[in-house]
């Protein structure tokens, strides 16, 4: 007799979020300067592990960003 075989999960669809690009204004001196600015911040962060005090790392690529946890150091 064969024990049943485990159906594997199906990938979970990742939420999508749209939030508006701001801009910041930098002063340097007696320069100013616009940047692009995004803010994130919700409670949805924190049930994705996303925790006060910790630190995360971006990784840039042509219109994407991929914003990791760093692992415990």
């Amino acid at each position: 007799m064969h024990a049943p075989k485990k159906k594997a999960k199906a990938p979970r669809r990742p939420d999508v979020r749209s939030i508006a690009i701001s801009t910041l204004t930098r002063v340097h001196q007696r320069d100013l300067t616009v940047v692009p600015y995004i803010r994130l911040s919700g409670n949805w962060l924190q049930n994705l592990g996303f925790n006060p005090n910790e630190r995360v790392t971006i990784t840039t690529m042509e219109k994407l960003l991929i914003i990791r946890l760093e692992e415990g150091k």
